[in-house]
């Protein structure tokens, strides 16, 4: 009957998301400038994947994506500087910014100007966040 129709397109979303999920830790883990042509392909398994979930969403989610502000090579307190600047040129927009390492510094500052953020570490070593106004 109809639960079983749902349980069944409930199974096969829940695998369609495992594979995105495969296909993601293999961009995440891979070293675009050691095999461009290898890169690009995954890149494009992935995006039709997208694609053919989700139909006409994709260009709409990645135009939502902020830019990433790359904070990497930078002396210290330099990226809190640079973080602070953009946060106040568009204090309503998330931000993302790449760091050398988790800025765990950072987080009281944030929280005491009324900011949340989520982050996690990246394949090449660096440190992803995004922050948003809380």
């Amino acid at each position: 009957g109809a639960l079983g129709e749902r349980m069944a397109e409930e199974e096969e979303a829940h695998e369609e998301n495992l594979r995105l999920r495969r296909h993601l830790e293999t961009l995440g883990a891979a070293a675009p400038e050691h095999d461009p042509e290898g890169y690009l392909a995954e890149l494009e398994v992935f995006e039709a994947l997208l694609r053919t979930r989700h139909p006409g969403k994709l260009e709409a989610r990645v135009a939502e994506a902020p830019p990433a502000l790359d904070l990497r090579g930078l002396q210290p307190p330099e990226p809190i500087v640079r973080i602070f600047a953009a946060l106040e040129r568009s204090p309503r927009a998330p931000l993302r910014a790449i760091l050398p390492h988790e800025p765990v510094p950072l987080y009281a500052l944030l929280r005491e100007r009324g900011f949340s953020w989520r982050g996690a570490p990246r394949a090449d070593g660096g440190f992803e966040l995004v922050i948003e106004r809380a």
